[in-house]
């Protein structure tokens, strides 16, 4: 299983030759203030300032998360300063916003007090609406009415470029004299300092990682360090005409032995480690940390590519050696990919990429990987999926298939799960197996997947909300990662708001291959999902991560048994033993079950007798489109109304 870190330097493998931080940055700045493309015309005006925006968001860092948590200080002392409900920061550019920090009462919708964001940045003082519903008579929107007053004072870069706001706002009308706008200028220049210092942090920690040369010591920038040091290996064995083995080895238990033993002291182990590695033989000439947990390396070897690969693994099974650091001993356990110079390229950078390729694709046996024209292919088609498949959602090419989920009781419509289809011109037809894989890791991508299933959801919801009063429930896929972002919340309550939609007629699936670290991190995010009305579901109980755990510290309401389960138990022991302990164990924490996929007659009547309330699988219904679905719907509710009228036509 590869983490999100080895994706994303995957990613920058594929990029082309290496660039130090501060090339990247100067190349950036350089863009920002020339604007001039390749035939020497000027970009306009608006496309600079954009550039401009985006390169010092870029610089300081202002977007990563891990900085959040210094801003709070900041939106607590302007709630108590002004007495306001709410008080955030938050920072966006023409295509994107992020809260940087919110505090109180959440009033309205994230998009409402994004636009007036951006109408405050237009402004060189403190911009002011002292009441909401004077100044703007036309606003018909009803989930902007509770918010009365709104004050904010742009943030700047050092450059003079707007990337943000710190504002206040109020549920009721209030007035906002001089020494108020004064002090809420004094805590954005504050504020501003922090981006300062937030640049200032990025250009230190890119300077060490260019003076020194400890890579498992130093913090992230040292994969650029890496990068360089196989670039120049690469260059002067092409010059020398010597072979080079590039590999990227992955230490898989180390998150878990970080936990037992700590990060410092496992820290000592890695270096120790490093350095049996690199007294191993003659050949190894380079190994540095590339990821967490990921290592690159490169040796010189004589013969076929078939030799290099043994090489390689002899060098695997040596770095599984068992390690004594104090009182403890600890063996690694590895996984290793590799690639060859000059058979699979004559590029460090693209070698790298190829050699974590190589390692993704990596057979059950454990066996050093090799990079070869398969994997290639594939990883063209997966590059292509993620270039292509965020404007497939914007131009309407992603639609949705819905799967009907019945009651094991009376087999009626209960509800219905939307499933992503997708048909691409160059591609053909995608499944769902194949992109979600790749667009899970992208938070655009993945983003843009689920903002389209939830609007999709809404907008039937409401068409049937206003038709009948039999409306089925709706359930949509959503990743743990996504639940972990600020905005997602916002973007929730703004879809609700504006299909004016019950949210008890929406179901989260939380996807069960979100491997959740933090349960209390996720039991928060969850709960405020649930504040909508909507509940929550695990889906794929029963596969590959597994937890009691799940059930007992998690909000759920729902548990979807995994259909890898339900379709061995007419035939398979032990997963008969475990469905049935899955149901009990749910059932005893007063949950519903979900027996997905069931495709027989016999599992139908095993699991119905083990006590599954809902159902959905091929023996009853394939997923439909839209037109097919509405017919469904229909036809229960005809249905429903007959069972209400015993005394209408037959």
């Amino acid at each position: 299983m590869t983490n999100d870190n080895d994706r994303r330097a995957g990613d920058v493998a594929q990029g082309g030759a290496a660039k130090t931080a501060q090339q990247r940055r100067k190349a950036q700045t350089q863009r920002a203030s020339d604007g001039a493309d390749r035939d020497g015309t000027s970009d306009p005006t608006e496309l600079k300032s954009l550039d401009a925006r985006v390169g010092e968001l870029l610089r300081s860092e202002l977007w990563a998360d891990s900085h959040a948590e210094r801003y709070d200080r900041f939106t607590r002392l302007l709630g108590r300063i002004f007495d306001a409900p709410e008080a955030l920061i938050a920072l966006f550019d023409d295509g994107q916003y992020s809260f940087k920090s919110r505090f109180g009462f959440q009033l309205g919708t994230a998009a409402e007090q994004i636009r007036l964001c951006r109408e405050a940045a237009g402004h060189r003082d403190v911009f002011v609406i002292e009441d909401i519903d004077v100044a703007r008579k036309d606003v018909k929107d009803d989930s902007t009415r509770n918010m009365r007053f709104f004050a904010a004072r742009a943030l700047r870069t050092q450059a003079g470029e707007v990337v943000g706001c710190v504002a206040v706002l109020d549920f009721k009308p209030r007035g906002f004299d001089d020494n108020a706008r004064q002090t809420l200028n004094e805590i954005a220049l504050l504020v501003e300092e922090e981006f300062s210092l937030n640049e200032a942090l990025a250009s230190t920690r890119a300077g060490m990682a260019e003076l020194l040369d400890r890579d498992a010591a130093l913090p992230s920038p040292t994969h650029i360090i890496a990068y360089e040091k196989i670039e120049l290996l690469v260059e002067q064995a092409r010059e020398a005409g010597r072979k080079l083995g590039i590999f990227y080895l992955s230490v898989d238990n180390l998150y878990d032995m970080s936990l037992a033993y700590g990060p410092g002291r496992i820290q000592a182990m890695i270096n120790r480690w490093m350095d049996d590695l690199r007294g191993h033989g003659d050949t190894l000439i380079y190994i540095a940390r590339l990821t967490e947990r990921g290592f690159v390396g490169a040796f010189e070897f004589n013969g076929s590519v078939q030799a290099a690969r043994r090489h390689c693994e002899q060098l695997r099974a040596h770095a599984e050696r068992e390690i004594e650091h104090e009182d403890v001993r600890f063996a690694f356990e590895a996984s290793c990919g590799l690639c060859v110079h000059p058979d699979h390229g004559d590029s460090g950078v693209a070698l790298i990429g190829r050699a974590q390729l190589a390692h993704e694709n990596q057979s059950w046996a454990g066996d050093t990987a090799l990079f070869n024209a398969s994997i290639a292919k594939r990883f063209r088609r997966e590059s292509a999926i993620r270039t292509r498949f965020e404007p497939a959602v914007r131009s309407g090419a992603v639609t949705f298939h819905a799967q009907p989920i019945f009651a094991t009781a009376d087999q009626s419509l209960m509800g219905v799960e939307l499933l992503a289809r997708w048909q691409d011109p160059q591609l053909g037809e995608v499944s769902p197996s194949e992109f979600v894989p790749v667009i899970d890791p992208e938070k655009g991508p993945r983003r843009a997947l689920v903002a389209h299933a939830l609007e999709t959801a809404c907008r039937y919801l409401s068409i049937w909300q206003a038709d009948s009063r039999f409306v089925p429930y709706v359930t949509i896929n959503v990743p743990g990662a996504e639940v972990f972002q600020r905005d997602f919340h916002d973007m929730v309550d703004a879809t609700l708001a504006q299909y004016g939609v019950d949210g008890r007629h929406l179901v989260f699936e939380l996807t069960e291959r979100s491997v959740i670290r933090d349960f209390e991190r996720m039991a928060r995010a969850l709960r405020r999902l649930t504040e909508t009305g909507a509940r929550i579901a695990i889906d794929d109980f029963g596969s590959g991560y597994s937890s009691i755990a799940y059930l007992t510290r998690l909000p759920l309401a729902l548990v979807k048994l995994d259909k890898r389960v339900v379709q061995q138990v007419d035939h398979e022991g032990p997963a008969y033993e475990l469905a049935r302990g899955i149901v009990a164990l749910a059932h005893g924490q007063d949950l519903a079950v979900v027996a997905e996929g069931v495709e027989t007659q016999q599992q139908w009547d095993i699991i119905r007798a083990m006590g599954c309330e809902y159902v959905q699988g091929y023996l009853f219904c394939r997923p439909e489109p839209e037109s097919e679905l509405f017919e469904r719907v229909d036809r229960q509710r005809a249905n429903s109304a007959k069972a209400d009228d015993p005394g209408g036509s037959a």
